[in-house]
């Protein structure tokens, strides 16, 4: 069995490929895409950086992340790696889907950036204390 590790290293890689793939979308869709209007090209160049911020971090985790604390600190790292995962998955729906439709509530994208910052913050119980040893068990 995979992992949490090893999830955020295939879904921050994956998401990277998707962000470069969303660009090459974007260099060859534009300006045909927009349809002229500078304002769902401003949506689509955010979504995609906010792509690239959920991947990233995805990747981050994934290379620090330790092992799960026992008790309600992991449970609560293991929620907020489940968010950030998700995330990534919210951030690369709101790309394709929220742009097109030009108009300014994007709740797809207000969701993805909200789960993706809860679980970042989630993340910080399960962490080790500094000077103390790593003891704790990968699940």
């Amino acid at each position: 069995m995979a992992s949490v590790r090893s999830l955020h290293l295939v879904l921050g890689v994956g998401g990277v490929l998707a962000f470069l793939g969303t660009g090459a979308y974007m260099a060859t869709h534009f300006p045909e895409a927009y349809g002229g209007g500078e304002p769902i090209r401003y949506m689509y160049r955010a979504n995609h950086v906010y792509l690239l911020l959920a991947s990233l971090v995805n990747l981050a985790i994934g290379m620090y992340r330790g092992s799960t604390r026992p008790g309600w600190r992991g449970v609560l790292g293991a929620t907020g790696s489940a968010l950030v995962l998700a995330a990534l998955l919210i951030l690369l729906y709101a790309f394709f889907v929220e742009p097109p439709r030009g108009v300014p509530e994007r709740p797809a994208t207000l969701i993805g950036v909200f789960v993706l910052l809860l679980g970042v913050l989630l993340q910080w119980p399960n962490r080790t204390p500094r000077g103390e040893p790593d003891r704790r068990r990968e699940p």
